[in-house]
């Protein structure tokens, strides 16, 4: 099955595909009469996500958020939307898939989680702001693709798990570092010399370790049935994003320049053949 896309992009989709280039792909292989639904809250993932990049302070994030959340209340209250080109369109995808609003405030929440400066102190904190950040929104692709919104909030999951890690890096350099505590002080690791940009043996391992947990937790897939199949594309992101981080050797200093160097050009073709056979 060929990515179908429109002759020219909504205003979301136009979005999607400037920021946030891989999950645009997927969504090019759903259905066309559920495309722009998709692209749509792929869009307001990207205007939540993008808050600690955007703001000066912590402050300003949590008032951008706010936003959102009061914006999301008057949408489920039945108020006439905010006429804003995501929060329109938005309000109509909710209305037509009936998606969860608890959902959608998860997601939010973990973007508040972005402002703040100390790691995650445990994996159980780790794991839950990728439960909020990705796997919440996982589930409400699922919805809107008819999939299951259990398999699609896995795939999400490992997915946000490996674009954390491939981006270190890149939100180390923002003040924010999202690997545990706990995991960084068994493996004598600080937060400091991974914002100082310093790589180890140590940092290599504990990504390595965090990868495989990732992919790994993908096997429990299985089969996926067509129905709703773009939802789970997530999946095969997450396991290219692997293969770079191994070809690395886990370092996510040099996996990140080479994917900046190196832009996956293979991605489409590797997405194409995971809609054609039953494994992502």
């Amino acid at each position: 099955m060929a990515p179908r896309s429109a002759p020219s992009l909504s205003a979301c989709g136009t979005l999607v595909q400037q920021g946030d280039k891989a999950r645009f792909l997927t969504a090019l292989f759903a259905p066309e009469a559920i495309q722009d639904d998709l692209l749509t809250l792929y869009a307001f993932n990207l205007e939540v996500a993008k808050t600690k990049e955007t703001v000066s302070e912590p402050m300003l994030g949590q008032i951008r958020l706010q936003w959102w959340r009061e914006t999301l209340e008057a949408i489920y209250a039945g108020a006439t939307p905010r006429k804003h080109e995501v929060v329109t369109p938005l309000a109509a995808v909710i209305r037509k898939h009936t998606l969860p609003q608890d959902a959608f405030l998860a997601v939010i929440d973990g973007r508040e989680t972005d402002l703040e400066v100390p790691p995650p102190a445990t994996e159980a904190a780790f794991a839950a702001y990728v439960e909020a950040t990705g796997g919440k929104l996982g589930r409400l692709a699922g919805l809107i693709c008819g999939a299951d919104p259990d398999h699609a909030a896995r795939a999400a999951r490992a997915y946000a798990t490996l674009g954390l890690l491939i981006g270190l890096p890149r939100r180390a350099q923002l003040g924010r570092v999202d690997l545990p505590l706990d995991r960084l002080g068994a493996a004598g690791l600080t937060a400091r010399a991974i914002r100082d940009g310093v790589p180890s043996e140590a940092l290599s391992r504990l990504v390595l370790d965090l990868a495989a947990a990732a992919e790994g937790d993908l096997e429990a897939l299985g089969p996926v049935p067509k129905q709703g199949r773009a939802a789970l594309l997530p999946a095969t992101l997450a396991r290219r994003l692997g293969a770079r981080l191994r070809a690395a050797k886990g370092d996510p200093f040099q996996a990140a320049a080479e994917l900046r160097a190196r832009p996956d050009g293979l991605l489409p073709v590797h997405l194409w053949w995971a809609m054609r056979k039953r494994r992502l």
